[in-house]
């Protein structure tokens, strides 16, 4: 199956990418890779999943919508896994419109 892990950077997606990967899914890594911690630790969590058989990756926001549903139709998605995410929760908060806004845009982007 191919499965689409946003977050794919972050603790949680690196481990699910993981361990998708190692039942034999295919997995699409998705992130942004911004700067809410280290992103040194990001690279080095991907450089990990490149090395695995069946990853690929794209660095992309959740808020192109455009980049998204061009990912969406020409990957053919089995599932998307939505482990993107504000780091901690006062950024949630003080960037509250963007997250709104990134919910809203993406909501219900159909797999293939």
């Amino acid at each position: 199956m191919r499965i689409l892990v946003t977050g794919a950077a972050g603790f949680i997606g690196f481990h699910l990418a993981k361990r998708l990967l190692e039942r034999g899914d295919e997995v699409i890594g998705f992130d942004n890779l911004n700067d809410y911690y280290d992103p040194k630790l990001k690279q080095a969590r991907l450089d990990q999943l490149q090395g695995l058989s069946g990853f690929s990756f794209v660095k992309l926001d959740l808020s192109d919508r455009s980049g998204v549903e061009e990912l969406f139709r020409k990957s053919k998605l089995f599932a998307v896994t939505l482990f993107a995410s504000l780091s901690q929760i006062i950024d949630s908060i003080t960037q509250f419109v963007r997250s709104l806004y990134i919910t809203s845009k993406m909501t219900m982007l159909p797999c293939s």
